[in-house]
C-alpha cells in the first residue's frame, strides 16, 4: 500500500501532534505555575518534553494516518489513491 504519496507530505500533522503536548505546559505557565529554582523548572522541562520523546512513533503513525484520511476525504485528481486499479501493490 502507498501511505505516503511524497515523503514529507505530513509535515502539517506532525506540526499538529507535536503541539499537543506542548499545549499543556502552555495552559500551566497561562494558569500561574511559575518555577521558584532551576530543580523545578528542569522538571518541567523534562515534564514536557518526555511525553513528546516517549510518544514520537505513535505520533507519526497518527501523522500518516491523517495525512491518508485525508487524502481519501479531500481528492485530488493527480492521486494514484483514486485510480487504484492502474497502481500495483508490491508485498
Amino acid at each position: 500500500m502507498l501511505y505516503l504519496r511524497n515523503y514529507g507530505d505530513i509535515w502539517m500533522f506532525v506540526i499538529i501532534t507535536d503541539r499537543i503536548p506542548i499545549f499543556f505546559g502552555i495552559v500551566a505557565i497561562y494558569f500561574g505555575y511559575r518555577s521558584t529554582s532551576w530543580i523545578f523548572a528542569t522538571l518541567f522541562f523534562i515534564a514536557l518534553f518526555l511525553p513528546m520523546i516517549a510518544t514520537m512513533r505513535e505520533r507519526q503513525g497518527l501523522a500518516i494516518a491523517l495525512d491518508y484520511l485525508w487524502r481519501i476525504y479531500m481528492p485530488d485528481p493527480s492521486d494514484e489513491i483514486h485510480d487504484g486499479r492502474e497502481y500495483v501493490v508490491n508485498v
